[in-house]
């Protein structure tokens, strides 16, 4: 469907608007995106973007649960048409069942923790240090306020959270990530929240949220805060961020996926195949990515509830390959041509490794014949 990028950006928040599920997907409004809509009509629509012949789309379809299967498979019919690997990233349990159905195969990634307000409590022991930190914070001079720059922009505060940012990308050693995470957007915010750490008057930290429409809820997108914040910071921000929200109307909230690892591949068979493929993205993200310190953060709110997230891959056997598509996805900048090459010899060494099955390997190279 070739349609102006204005009348496609129109036409995907529509669906958004109807069927924006997954926590993310507001994000696929963003700027690296192609968009595959229905040849037969259904209402929807597919983000994706392609790398080394990986067609890595951006978390669930956006469509009626009804539609998914069928939506799906029009997806996957392209892709094989073009030749691609047809791939989807951080998608939810509901459709993670539907995709099994369909033969894809299945990597956990994570689990996402929700805060439901109407069960939400931060009262008793567990929670002692997390109103300890807050109050600390409050005591401090720390306020948290909405600032809406649509309404009534102020370009003092708006000057710091870029250099908020700038100081962040300057650490991790690369631009803003991309993909299913979003980015401060404070030259179009369009529907995007933010809330402010303020003292005297200097922006201390700063969370961008997003919506997810279809569950009447936000998404905690992006934080970013002073390299040295008084002590409690953080959690005034979330908590206060919180009581804002559901004093406007929200259901729920959610802090996004706290990352797991291959140790929750299901095919038994595959476990060292895709054990030894992903350390090298792992290698690679844990420049600027500590894995359980993230959990532990989330942790500490309370979530009322968990939901795991999958990366869904539409081919017999996990290609390593799918790895290289998902790093560059999410960090252009950041991820160069050589860990493509290193990801090509590692393919190479795991053919040989001597604790994959045989049956497997010849599985391997049927599939993917050298």
């Amino acid at each position: 469907m070739d349609l102006p990028l204005k009348t496609r950006r129109y036409q995907v928040h529509k669906e958004l608007k109807c069927y924006g599920y997954q926590s993310q997907s507001y994000n696929i409004l963003r700027d690296d995106k192609t968009y595959f809509f229905s040849p037969s009509g259904i209402r929807g629509v597919i983000a994706y973007v392609v790398h080394a012949n990986v067609a890595l789309a951006a978390g669930d379809p956006v469509c009626a649960f009804s539609d998914l299967s069928v939506f799906t498979e029009e997806f996957r019919i392209f892709c094989r048409s073009r030749k691609w690997l047809c791939c989807f990233q951080a998608i939810t349990e509901r459709c993670r069942d539907v995709l099994q159905d369909m033969g894809f195969g299945m990597i956990k990634i994570g689990e996402e923790p929700f805060f439901e307000f109407d069960k939400l409590s931060w009262a008793g022991g567990k929670y002692k240090n997390l109103r300890n930190d807050s109050r600390s914070a409050r005591k401090h001079g720390l306020t948290v306020v909405e600032y809406c720059p649509l309404a009534e922009q102020n370009i003092d505060w708006e000057k710091q959270m870029r250099q908020l940012s700038a100081d962040w990308e300057k650490f991790k050693g690369s631009g803003e990530f991309a993909f299913l995470i979003g980015e401060p957007g404070l030259d179009d915010p369009q529907e995007r929240k933010y809330f402010l750490a303020i003292h005297n008057n200097q922006v201390e930290a700063f969370v961008v949220c997003t919506p997810i429409y279809s569950r009447k809820g936000i998404y905690f997108d992006l934080m970013r805060r002073k390299e040295k914040t008084i002590h409690g910071t953080n959690q005034l921000l979330i908590t206060e961020s919180f009581r804002l929200l559901e004093e406007q109307g929200y259901a729920m909230v959610t802090l996004g996926t706290a990352p797991l690892s291959y140790k929750h591949v299901h095919d038994k068979n595959q476990r060292h195949l895709i054990e030894l493929a992903l350390k090298l993205a792992f290698d690679h993200l844990s420049n600027f990515h500590r894995y359980k310190p993230i959990y532990m953060f989330k942790k500490q709110f309370g979530p009322t509830s968990w939901e795991s997230r999958y990366l869904a891959y539409g081919t017999q056997v996990f290609n390593p390959v799918i790895l290289y598509a998902l790093l560059k996805a999410y960090d252009p900048s950041g991820v160069k041509g050589k860990l493509y090459r290193q990801i090509q010899q590692a393919w190479d060494a795991i053919l040989k490794y001597d604790s994959v099955p045989a049956s497997l390997i010849k599985k391997i190279k049927d599939y993917y014949p050298s």
